[in-house]
């Protein structure tokens, strides 16, 4: 699911990165751009859910930090 959404830029630089990563560590080209695709994932969910969170603030009435 993770290397599914390494796309644009992400997904070239994690291209150049797996194969090395791969050679030096115990896992395979396919886990490591899986794995960056999961960290991806999380950090714009993150975003996501900071957004959300400023927008309720907001529409409270609520002054931004």
């Amino acid at each position: 699911m993770g290397k599914v959404g390494l796309s644009g830029w992400r997904g070239a630089v994690v291209s150049r990165l797996a194969e090395p990563l791969s050679e030096k560590m115990p896992l395979s080209q396919e886990q490591i751009e899986a794995l960056f695709g999961g960290i991806f994932l999380a950090l714009a969910t993150w975003e996501f859910v900071k957004l959300l969170r400023r927008v309720v603030r907001a529409g409270r009435g609520e002054v931004a930090e």
